[in-house]
């Protein structure tokens, strides 16, 4: 796909930055900020096509690798895994808990939307650096335990890596 430049889209090694499909302009976080709240923020929403049609939607936990990466674990069978492997195109809603503003009668929230497709991790190599970002993001105080913890569970553990390929982030404050 041939992309312009312009104030709306780069492109960086993790995929392309584009706004371009906001309707409200005025709310488009840059790129940087973007990114901030990627490594920033605890938790996510994966946005896929549930296997007998229509939308299927669960909250994650995540890391992304700062590149054109994010991980994920799940069990070696489930729902999820089976509607990613009938559909690999995914969404994922990364959010900072909003809060209201009564007096607009409206929400203030920073949102990346992050598009892909997601492959399961076979190289165990990759795998384990996947988990051990993980690790390393939700519980950072128990380094040592958690690679105990991965050593254990690495051959029943099924991780998951979304391929960037486009994101786009939006916020509204007080202001």
């Amino acid at each position: 796909m041939n992309r312009l430049f312009s104030p709306e889209t780069s492109s960086c090694s993790m995929g392309v930055y584009t706004t371009r499909s906001l309707r409200r302009q005025d709310r488009a976080m840059t790129e940087q900020n973007a990114r901030l709240l990627l490594r920033e923020a605890t938790y996510a929403v994966l946005c896929m096509e549930n296997i007998d049609g229509g939308g299927y939607g669960i909250p994650i936990n995540y890391a992304w690798d700062e590149e054109d990466s994010i991980y994920f674990h799940c069990a070696g069978m489930g729902h999820k895994l089976r509607c990613i492997q009938n559909n690999p195109r995914v969404s994922l809603v990364v959010l900072k808990a909003p809060s209201v503003l009564g007096e607009q009668f409206s929400m203030a929230y920073e949102s990346v939307i992050v598009q892909g497709n997601v492959d399961i991790v076979n190289n165990s190599e990759e795998k384990r650096k996947a988990l051990t970002l993980l690790i390393q993001r939700i519980t950072p105080q128990h380094i040592e335990r958690g690679e105990q913890y991965i050593n254990r569970a690495i051959d029943i553990t099924t991780v998951l890596r979304l391929r960037i390929s486009e994101f786009s982030g939006k916020s509204h404050s007080s202001h």
